[in-house]
């Protein structure tokens, strides 16, 4: 499989290519199109550090609020 750069500005939660039915190429022209605007991933809720990864999987599990829950690392 041939490696892709993913665009700056865009972070990624874990993907290392194994997916069977997501290639790689495929992959790649989702990530620009997020880039450029023409997708959109809907976010429930942004949490702030590993204090609250807790109240994060509760959300996801609940799956009262559709949408992607963010866990946001403090420095």
């Amino acid at each position: 499989m041939t490696p892709f750069m993913i665009p700056s500005g865009v972070r990624l939660t874990s993907y290392a290519g194994e997916a069977a039915d997501l290639p790689s190429d495929l992959f790649a022209r989702r990530l620009q199109a997020l880039v450029e605007g023409r997708l959109t991933t809907p976010v429930a809720k942004v949490y702030h550090g590993l204090e609250q990864v807790g109240d994060a999987q509760a959300g996801v599990e609940s799956g009262a609020i559709p949408g992607k829950h963010v866990v946001v690392l403090n420095d």
